[in-house]
């Protein structure tokens, strides 16, 4: 018999170093150890041995069936196909992997041969989760935006799938509306092993490093999280912080309505992640302290709840909250709108210090709000001033 020719060419991969020069007990195990990968890959799961078996055949909703799974004859051959492959476990690969055994080649063919009978079962078997299945039910027009429906998304995507799963996610990224998934998207990342998140990050680094459309850079940033924004590879994520530095130095929000710079208005929440958030904080005051109020419109509207977690002295916090105060003095509605709904996300030592030096502006019968302490600050808005802080 031509072993080559009689088994699936993955399996002689596997076994053809040893085969080849006559170590035959070691090809029937290198067999066997191809199978644990098959499994492994194709059920999503990480166990080893009977096991391994149990995981991705067994129970009454297997992840790999050989069938229907429907009639009572269906449910006993897969139940027939997985105590098969408990046995190879049991009474082929233990023996050679505890004990000294020789086989001839005789004994090697007879059951790599039979080896390759279960790998194209299994091989042939329909798998309970698919990449495709999934993207799927996340592109759903009826995907519901909650934190509960992301982890049940999530729980149902085997362990060893979950970078296959967000890089197919960031591969389709421009398909979907990718608001609907702030949920999704930290559920994911979090799931992860450090290993298959830097998986993810360098699929990203790669995409990062020559970008040069806006939308690439949008959308990749709406696939991460600040938390993991330092797993990006230096050079790549050096160059996009650089990219939306700038853009806040030339920031504006027109009296149209129009977002210059509307990219940048995207690392709002990156900032204070950033190897250059002093340069952030520093392009951020510039633009707070403008005499132009379509510079101060950009701040406030965009990164009015994070200028605490980016400013990175004390210098830089004094010089904010001057800036701020020096804008609602000067009747800007819009920093004094977007203050009011920002302010109590705010530090407490921030809200005491804007609190202080806007004193004389508070009604205190009719605040605009009070602030954690209790404190009233402002004077209530004569109509409603918030809008919606998504540039486009």
């Amino acid at each position: 018999m031509n072993l080559q020719l009689a088994i699936p060419s993955s399996l002689w991969t596997a076994v053809q170093s040893a085969y080849e020069t006559q170590n035959y007990s070691h090809a029937i195990l290198d067999a066997t150890y191809h199978i644990s990968g098959v499994l492994r890959e194709r059920a999503g799961v990480d166990g080893d041995g009977a096991s391994l078996v149990g995981q991705a055949l067994g129970g009454d909703d297997p992840k790999l069936k050989l069938n229907a799974f429907q009639s009572e004859s269906e449910r006993n051959e897969q139940k027939g196909f997985e105590q098969m492959l408990r046995g190879v476990y049991l009474g082929i690969r233990n023996p050679r992997s505890h004990e000294q055994t020789t086989d001839d080649k005789e004994t090697a063919d007879a059951i790599i041969h039979f080896l390759g009978y279960l790998l194209k079962r299994l091989n042939a078997s329909k798998e309970a989760f698919t990449i495709e299945s999934f993207l799927a039910r996340v592109l759903d027009s009826e995907f519901v935006e909650s934190t509960r429906y992301a982890e049940l998304l999530v729980a149902e995507v085997p362990k060893l799938r979950l970078s296959d799963c967000l890089i197919g996610i960031y591969r389709e990224r421009k398909k979907t509306e990718l608001r609907k998934l702030r949920y999704l998207i930290p559920a994911l990342l979090s799931a992860m092993t450090p290993t298959q998140l830097a998986s993810y990050l360098s699929v990203v680094s790669e995409e990062l490093r020559t970008a040069t459309e806006d939308s690439t850079i949008r959308t990749s940033l709406q696939m991460l999280t600040p938390e993991v924004w330092s797993g990006i590879s230096e050079l790549p994520r050096l160059r996009i912080e650089n990219k939306l530095v700038q853009g806040i130095r030339q920031g504006e929000v027109l009296p149209s309505g129009k977002t210059i710079q509307a990219l940048a208005t995207w690392s709002n929440n990156f900032l204070k992640a950033f190897t250059t958030r002093s340069e952030a904080a520093s392009a951020l005051l510039n633009r707070l302290e403008d005499q132009d109020p379509d510079a101060r419109h950009y701040v406030a509207k965009f990164f009015m709840r994070y200028l605490p977690d980016v400013m990175s002295t004390p210098a830089q916090t004094t010089r904010c909250i001057r800036a701020i105060v020096a804008a609602v003095r000067d009747d800007d509605a819009n920093v004094r709108s977007k203050l009011i709904g920002a302010v109590l996300s705010y530090p407490v030592e921030w809200q005491q210090k804007l609190a202080e030096e806007l004193h004389d502006m508070t009604d205190e019968e009719n605040p605009a709000v009070h602030l954690a302490d209790g404190t009233p600050f402002l004077s209530a808005p004569s109509k409603d001033e918030f809008d919606d802080d998504i540039p486009f």
